[in-house]
């Protein structure tokens, strides 16, 4: 009784369980709480054509030093979103570092602090997931490691 008991648990939690692919509706990345590093609600615009997530420092390196030489609108007129997924950081680091520095960028980033976000969109390590969107519907994911490859992004 227990193991069908078990089995039940995981094919439901299966079933509930929504990773990004090909495919996916961009509302599915709302379920999911992002902020600014000022501390501001965000979500995802449904007119977002990419999106580039970046799971560790240095890719989040990579995206920061690429748009800082960009318009502070660069995003916005590209309809693209910067994800920082910072969950693995700890609290100090984030509070004593991380958020000053990442406040003094122009370019608007959004901040995730859950676990759950990592395991439901597609990542490599140390790349930055990039995914791009058509008709509020996820067109294709693929993975970059340089800023020569993020300028081709745009």
């Amino acid at each position: 009784m227990k193991k069908i008991l078990l089995i039940l648990i995981v094919a439901i939690a299966s079933i509930n369980a929504q990773n990004l692919q090909v495919g996916s509706d961009i509302q599915m990345l709302n379920n999911y709480e992002y902020e600014t590093p000022k501390s501001r609600k965000m979500k995802i615009p449904l007119n977002t054509k990419t999106l580039l997530i970046a799971f560790d420092k240095d890719t989040g390196a990579l995206v920061n030093e690429y748009l800082a030489t960009k318009n502070k609108y660069f995003l916005q007129k590209k309809k693209a979103i910067f994800i920082a997924d910072i969950n693995k950081m700890p609290t100090m680091v984030t509070n004593m570092f991380a958020l000053p520095k990442l406040r003094k960028y122009k370019h608007l980033i959004y901040l995730h602090y859950g676990e759950k976000f990592q395991n439901a969109v597609p990542r490599r390590e140390e790349k930055v997931s990039v995914v791009r969107f058509e008709d509020k519907k996820v067109k294709s994911i693929s993975f970059i490691t340089s800023k020569e490859e993020l300028s081709k992004v745009f």
